[in-house]
């Protein structure tokens, strides 16, 4: 998921855009009336402290001095009305001033100037030279156009508070409608997430947004896929159990039922040739029945994951030439044609021999009971496709033929699961002229 397209950093735009708005609306306000103004702006905190400091600086001053010091302000204020008073209470001024200002002051005259401070349509500053009454004092009056809090004042400016509401209530809306779709999508995902039975999947959600929920939406839409294959693995494996109960059951009845029947002649005339030979095919079926029992319970250790297995390097082609030395008795006994063709050299699987050596088993029994009529077993090594694979094949009737003896298909599913846990492949073809069955393993030594 990318930072820029995530919950979190839309939310510290929203946060970050709110408190920027806080500096930016009056700046929004203040500043077109400062920057286009046809006359100067002062505050009127800065030019109080620059009136009181140049009455400070002209403590002991003579009248020339500050005639001259006067006029030089008022080049620089030339909005402003610039003049001081004498000891002696007479005006001094180097341009016209108003009407109103006397030019021989009285006490009512300085009661009357010093009440114009607090009308707000004219600032007017008094000073008195040198912080000393004796030496006269200094005045300046500004037009409350040319005073930049006369004329921008907060409270007295109602479109400055329209716009300050108005961006406010936007900020407001966008929180709003982020925090309501995020709602939305999480009710949606609770309503997914709700089943009506306990054997019921929920539907998968769409992913909308690359985000953080949409991160959740992707996990809820893999655990739905995953449960899914769960449950179908589940019918699977649970049919599997059906149909092998029931071809156990018949494969434990069949050799059972010809026992029954040939126990009743051998209790005829056990000595006679036809009770030797009943004798031999119980014998027969009763193996047949003891390797069903032990591919049975090798079947429920292994779909219980507690058959022990133990891996290691193995040379297979002596495992296999050693196997077929094993079985070789049995197969010349059934009168099998057997071809073995297997390389000299050493060729190393990582492998548990016991298993390995119990999916040959399997094979060959397999190859004995379904393939006799063919009376053919061959074993070799070939390379396909840059692969080498041990391929038994047979003569027999294939899987596609009845056999003249039918098994319940648990040695092959033992030799799936035996091969799956040690990193082998494996595949069976089959056809009227036989079957082959192949098995290789990716990464050898």
């Amino acid at each position: 998921m990318k930072i820029r397209g995530s919950l979190m950093s839309k939310y510290l735009v929203l946060i970050l855009t709110a408190l920027l708005l806080w500096p930016i609306i009056p700046a929004m306000f203040y500043l077109p009336g400062y920057m286009f103004s046809d006359h100067p702006m002062y505050r009127p905190e800065e030019i109080t402290r620059m009136w009181q400091q140049e009455a400070v600086n002209l403590d002991g001053a003579g009248k020339d001095r500050i005639d001259t010091r006067l006029r030089e302000l008022n080049e620089d204020y030339p909005s402003a009305e610039i003049f001081w008073v004498d000891p002696s209470g007479r005006t001094n001024a180097d341009s016209d001033l108003s009407g109103d200002i006397p030019k021989q002051w009285t006490y009512l005259d300085i009661l009357s100037i010093r009440a114009q401070d607090h009308n707000q349509e004219t600032l007017v500053l008094t000073s008195l030279i040198g912080n000393d009454p004796k030496q006269g004092f200094m005045v300046m009056r500004l037009p409350e156009s040319h005073i930049l809090d006369a004329e921008m004042s907060l409270s007295g400016n109602l479109p400055l508070i329209f716009l300050f509401l108005m961006i406010c209530g936007s900020f407001f809306m966008l929180s709003w409608l982020f925090f309501i779709k995020l709602r939305k999508r999480l009710v949606r995902l609770q309503s997914a997430m709700t089943v009506n039975g306990l054997k019921e999947i929920p539907n998968e959600v769409p992913i909308i947004k690359e985000d953080e929920i949409g991160e959740l939406e992707g996990s809820f839409n893999r655990m739905v896929k995953e449960l899914k294959e769960s449950q179908k693995r589940e019918r699977e494996e649970e049919e599997l159990r059906k149909q092998l109960i029931s071809t156990i059951s018949h494969d434990l009845r069949t050799p059972l039922t010809v026992i029954r029947q040939h126990v009743h002649t051998v209790r005829k005339n056990p000595a006679s040739s036809q009770g030797q030979f009943s004798l031999s095919v119980i014998e027969h079926k009763l193996d047949d029945i003891s390797n069903l029992m032990d591919n049975l319970l090798s079947y429920t250790l292994l779909s219980a994951g507690k058959y022990p297995m133990h891996k290691q390097p193995i040379d297979i082609v002596e495992e296999v030439r050693n196997r077929v030395a094993q079985w070789y008795p049995v197969f010349e006994a059934k009168e099998f044609e057997v071809l073995v063709e297997l390389p000299d050299q050493t060729l190393l699987w990582d492998a548990d021999p016991l298993w390995f050596n119990r999916i040959l088993d399997n094979v060959f029994q397999n190859v004995v009971r379904h393939a006799g009529a063919g009376r053919y077993i061959g074993i070799q090594m070939i390379d396909r496709q840059k692969q080498l694979m041990l391929v038994i094949h047979d003569k027999g009737p294939g899987f596609g033929n009845e056999s003249p003896e039918k098994g319940a298909g648990i040695g092959l599913s033992i030799v799936s699961m035996m091969a799956r846990e040690m990193d082998m492949q494996w595949e069976v073809k089959s056809d009227e002229n036989g079957s082959a069955f192949y098995i290789w393993k990716s990464s050898c030594y």
